[in-house]
C-alpha cells in the first residue's frame, strides 16, 4: 500500500512540475472585426496580422502604463516592447528593447529606430487600453520579426494606477504563447 501511495505522489509531483514549466495552450477567439483575442491573467489582448503589419490591443486593470513584449530570450532580455500610457487626451507610446534580464530601453537609445506605425489609447472604468500597429519585420535589429502563423511568446504588464510614465515598476504581469 505504501508503494502505491508513493507512486501516486510521485506522479502528482511530476505532473505539477511539468505543468509549471510549460505553458497551457491558449486557443484564441476570432471576433467580427477579424481580431484574435485571448486573456492572459488580468489582461485582454487582441491582434490581427494584415499584409506586412500587425495591429495589437492590450487592456489592463490600471490607469497607468501598459506594455506588450514579443519573444524574450530570457525574462525581458531580447524582447521587442511597445509601452504606452494615456494621460487625459494625450496618448504616449514608445518602441523599447529588452536590454537586460530586468531592463528595457528605447530602441533609439540603442542605435535603433522607433517603429510604431500608429497608436491610440483610452482610459475607462479603471482600465487602460493601448492600440498600436507595428511592422511584422521592421528591419531594426531591436525589433522581433513577427511571423503570422507561428507561435510567439507575448509578455504583458502594467504599472500601478496613475503611473503615466515609463519609470515605475510593473504592478502586474503575465505571458501567453499565441499564434499570430
Amino acid at each position: 500500500m505504501r508503494r502505491i501511495i508513493l507512486i501516486l505522489i510521485l506522479i502528482l509531483v511530476f505532473s505539477m512540475a511539468a505543468y509549471a514549466n510549460g505553458q497551457q495552450e491558449v486557443v484564441p477567439v476570432r471576433d467580427n472585426d477579424g481580431y484574435l483575442s485571448v486573456s492572459a491573467g488580468d489582461f485582454d489582448v487582441r491582434w490581427k496580422a494584415e499584409g506586412d503589419q500587425l495591429s495589437f490591443e492590450i487592456t489592463a486593470p490600471t490607469t497607468g502604463w501598459v506594455s506588450v513584449g514579443f519573444d524574450p530570450e530570457r525574462v525581458m532580455k531580447g524582447a521587442n516592447f511597445v509601452i504606452g500610457y494615456v494621460d487625459g487626451d494625450t496618448v504616449v507610446a514608445k518602441d523599447h528593447y529588452g536590454s537586460g534580464t530586468f531592463a528595457h530601453k528605447a530602441d533609439e537609445e540603442l542605435g535603433g529606430t522607433g517603429d510604431i506605425i500608429s497608436y491610440d489609447g483610452r482610459e475607462e472604468n479603471g482600465e487602460t487600453t493601448l492600440q498600436f500597429t507595428i511592422p511584422i519585420d521592421s528591419g531594426d535589429e531591436f525589433d522581433t520579426v513577427l511571423t503570422p502563423g507561428e507561435v510567439h511568446t507575448v509578455l504583458v504588464a502594467c504599472g500601478p494606477d496613475g503611473s503615466d510614465n515609463f519609470t515605475k515598476k510593473h504592478s502586474k504581469r503575465s505571458k501567453v504563447d499565441v499564434k499570430l
